[in-house]
């Protein structure tokens, strides 16, 4: 996401794209271009939303990507003539987690929270986050339930979530066909470097996000930022990521207060994109 456009606030008039056929570097040609143009934007899956004032210029903007790549589409498919067109809604199966994702325990003290109502493609968002997060948890019907120790942090996402501020990044997975398991790992990276600085900024000595922290900074390469996502952050990401590594566990003692103020530094970096 860019900008202080929030693609998650019914209010704000938006158009969105299905790009569900394009290849990942495709996807992240448009999303680089739509930056340097300055064109906010976000992404819901493979749905690219962008503000309907800045519509017309999206459209050439895309035009000129199918031409430049050659993409084709079905003909057939929304009537469209291979032409990429918004729709109105797209809905992604809330049981449809990922495969790491961890089931709670039984015999755990568990919260459920009453999601019913809310969009399937934002309870989607929900199980995204609370995997990468590493907290188990289990949907029945629109019931999510989650171990009660975990509370604080999933109301925490569960908030982020409805106010559109989690699961762009993370939603931006390679569709099947086009994994690349290098290039999906380096845009989780970015998400779990984001989640990390949530757990840590409320308590920096939570194992879990320090866990998170220090597999996320093992895997990034500082110099060879994700596709779609600008050098500049990816660098000042790793930097901050880096340093609160160092404040927590290069010293005898970790200096909690130092740890704190960086975390924040590290989660208000990348709120605007996550």
């Amino acid at each position: 996401m860019s900008d202080d456009w929030n693609p998650g606030d019914p209010d704000e008039p938006r158009v969105l794209y299905d790009l569900s056929e394009w290849t990942f570097d495709q996807q992240a040609e448009v999303a680089a271009e739509l930056a340097e143009a300055e064109i906010p934007h976000g992404w819901d899956g493979s749905e690219l939303m962008v503000p309907e004032v800045y519509e017309r210029r999206a459209d050439d903007l895309i035009d000129s990507i199918e031409q430049r790549f050659g993409i084709v589409y079905d003909d057939d498919a929304d009537g469209t003539d291979g032409a990429a067109v918004a729709v109105d809604e797209v809905i992604v199966a809330a049981d449809d987690v990922a495969a790491d994702a961890i089931d709670i325990s039984e015999g755990e003290p568990t919260t459920e929270y009453d999601l019913g109502d809310w969009p399937e493609i934002e309870r989607e968002a929900v199980s995204r986050a609370l995997t990468l997060q590493r907290n188990p948890f289990r949907w029945v019907d629109g019931i999510l339930l989650v171990h009660t120790s975990d509370e604080e942090v999933v109301d925490s996402l569960l908030d982020m979530v409805e106010n559109g501020e989690v699961g762009i990044v993370a939603a931006m997975a390679l569709p099947a066909e086009e994994d690349d398991d290098d290039d999906r790992m380096a845009i989780e990276t970015l998400t779990v470097f984001f989640l990390a600085g949530e757990r840590l900024r409320r308590d920096p000595l939570d194992a879990d996000g320090i866990d998170q922290l220090l597999e996320a900074i093992e895997l990034a390469e500082p110099d060879q930022a994700p596709y779609g996502v600008e050098p500049k952050l990816w660098a000042r990401t790793c930097e901050l990521a880096d340093e609160l590594a160092g404040a927590l566990v290069d010293e005898d003692e970790p200096d909690e207060q130092a740890a704190m103020e960086i975390a924040e530094q590290l989660h208000d970096l990348l709120r605007p994109y996550i």
